[in-house]
């Protein structure tokens, strides 16, 4: 019996009058764990400069915090759930440890600590975002565990979703939506955040969790699959007004890999021409009536293609100057959080890329360079090799599992491959990584007591 199970009482048991401490933490840890998915995309803000980031760094830290109080004191009073080993331990120790050592020698530890305004991912955040992982390994490490929180951030996508429709029709309701939406928008064309913080990350968001929303769908075989599958077209029709192009083309890889790794039935196959239909047709029209013009959009996306102007260009002129500041602080990199305050800043060259709106240039809009800088090659190399250990983890569930299980184990590869695509023309937020962090760690969890059980059957 798994560790996740050994501390739920079973449904066919009778009621427990008096619960022990063990079972009381580990339900603590399990709580926070679910409410972290469902409350930091939600949560806004109405007051202040700033109505997303600060607001969900401090709902994630805090769960994060109350999360690992319930697992550690479940282990130290029932001696359950016991270590679990991931494929990802050892990086994720050393990625920690070059995060505090950068930490330590940053040229601006404030700022590393703490994390610059409006994005708040320093020290605490990243030591949130490992211990997220433990407790997903260990108070979520299994196919029931990892189930219960995609169904619980499925919901949460399909309020995000909704609401990302909504603002579509309606005026921001408060300052800061104000400002997102008019920062975020190209002439011509009205792009939605949703709670998210941008329409970047919410499209981002939703590339990561619309394979999973087809994974609930496609894995049952009772009534409860078509709302899922509505829940997927919803999310689909949101990531297409968000016009993040980045997003699309992950999504798009997401769904190739779902429906290879889901394997071939006529429900499946039916599940996918539908949602294709009904997605086409709502997105088109939506776009071309409410979006904006159709020639603003199709130049909007194929500007991507055009590597001498537009968001490529920029990116481009960022990474090359971003490479630079890797070569000068190899070992360590310059602290997190300090690449606005280090990125060598030319006043001609940035308005002839960015244009004379004032630019600060805080993000390398690429997770790994992102890394690299902030804390340096080895540590940059430590968390790319968590992320390949979580993917190497997730494929190797795949083929462990069979039938329900094999299916989910499908969405997650597909889900973890399109935030991994997204990200690398984009950076991590606290909007988004919390959540999968924790799935991670969960589904590595997952893939451990999967290889447990397995090998005592062998024996």
């Amino acid at each position: 019996m798994n560790d996740y199970a050994s501390l739920t009482p079973s449904i066919d048991s009778p009621p427990q009058p008096d619960s022990t401490p063990g079972q009381i933490f580990a339900r603590l840890s399990r709580a926070a764990g679910i409410m972290l998915v469902v409350v930091v995309p939600i949560v806004v803000s109405p007051w202040g400069s700033d109505g997303y980031n600060q607001v969900k760094a401090l709902a994630a830290e805090t769960l994060a915090a109350v999360a690992v109080i319930g697992w550690v004191g479940a282990a130290l009073t029932a001696g359950r759930p016991s270590w679990r080993f991931t494929a990802a331990e050892l990086p994720l120790w050393a990625f920690l440890l070059a995060v505090l050592l950068s930490s330590a020698t940053s040229v601006n530890p404030r700022l590393s600590f703490f994390g610059a305004p409006g994005r708040y991912e320093g020290l605490f955040a990243y030591c949130a975002y490992v211990a997220l992982f433990l407790v997903g390994a260990h108070s979520f490490g299994s196919h029931q565990g990892f189930r219960t929180l995609t169904q619980a951030a499925g919901i949460t996508a399909v309020l995000t979703s909704a609401y990302g429709l909504v603002q579509v029709f309606i005026p921001p309701l408060f300052g800061g939506e104000v400002f997102i939406r008019e920062w975020y928008s190209v002439p011509g064309i009205a792009r939605i955040p949703s709670t998210l913080s941008s329409p970047v990350v919410f499209g981002g968001y939703l590339a990561s969790m619309i394979p999973l929303l087809l994974a609930s769908s496609v894995a049952r075989r009772d009534a409860a699959r078509l709302p899922w599958l509505a829940a997927a077209c919803l999310a689909l029709i949101a990531l297409a007004l968000t016009l993040a192009r980045a997003a699309w083309v992950a999504a798009l890889i997401g769904l190739v890999v779902f429906g290879i790794a889901a394997g071939p039935s006529p429900w499946r196959r039916r599940v996918i021409l539908i949602a294709a239909a009904v997605v086409v047709v709502a997105s088109v029209g939506l776009l071309v009536s409410r979006a904006g013009p159709p020639a603003a959009i199709w130049w909007h996306v194929i500007a991507s293609g055009d590597i001498g102007s537009g968001s490529v260009a920029q990116r481009v002129y960022i990474w090359s100057r971003t490479l630079g500041l890797i070569a000068s602080r190899p070992w360590l990199g310059w602290g997190l959080e300090t690449l606005g305050t280090v990125f060598p800043y030319d006043r001609a060259s940035l308005v002839q890329v960015f244009g004379p709106r004032p630019t600060i240039v805080d993000k390398a809009h690429n997770d790994l360079l992102q890394i690299a800088v902030s804390i340096g090659i080895p540590g940059a190399l430590a968390y790319a090799a968590i992320w390949g250990a979580v993917v190497w983890s997730a494929v190797r569930g795949w083929r462990r599992a069979g039938d329900e299980s094999r299916v989910l184990a499908a969405g997650w590869l597909a889900a973890i491959i399109a935030y991994l695509i997204q990200v690398q023309f984009s950076f991590s937020v606290v909007a988004l990584a919390p959540v999968v962090w924790l799935l991670s760690g969960a589904a590595c969890g997952w893939g451990a007591d999967s290889a447990l059980s397995a090998g005592k059957m062998m024996k």
